[in-house]
């Protein structure tokens, strides 16, 4: 007879472990949306005034959908300086664009703040990225210190 025609034994039964853990349903909503605003936001970036907005505003909630913790409460720290970092981003990238905009309909050069908006606004898109970076990161090393400890 062979191993596979043999019932096993419940004394020798060994312990498998449980599925993976799954994405919060909140982080998937997140990516959806998020997903969504993206390519409408370029699309329409064109023809609709401040639609790039959208497109800046979905990669933002990709990435606090992308930060999100393993354990309870899946909002985790590093989901909170993704967001904040990437409400900075939309609001430097807003009044930059403001700005560029109503220098440009009354023809007179760009104000002097405006680098200093686009600097603000880069770093704080550098935050938000690395701060998302680091929170997969986290969670598979931490996914991976489970899965050893459970075998």
């Amino acid at each position: 007879m062979t191993a596979e025609n043999t019932t096993p034994d419940p004394a020798q039964a060994t312990a498998v472990p449980g599925p993976p853990a799954t994405m919060p349903l909140g982080a998937r909503r997140l990516i959806m949306i998020g997903g969504l605003c993206v390519p409408v936001g370029l699309v329409a970036g064109p023809y609709l005034l401040g639609a790039q907005l959208l497109a800046v505003a979905g990669v933002v909630l990709v990435a606090v959908a992308l930060s999100y913790s393993a354990q309870a409460p899946w909002f985790s720290r590093l989901s909170w300086v993704v967001s904040a970092a990437g409400a900075l981003w939309l609001a430097a990238t807003a009044a930059y664009w403001g700005s560029i905009v109503a220098a440009a309909d009354s023809s007179a050069p760009a104000p002097g703040f405006a680098p200093a908006l686009f600097n603000a606004g880069t770093g704080s898109f550098i935050v938000m990225a690395c701060a998302a970076a680091a929170a997969v990161a986290l969670r598979m090393v931490r996914a991976r210190r489970r899965a050893v400890r459970t075998t």
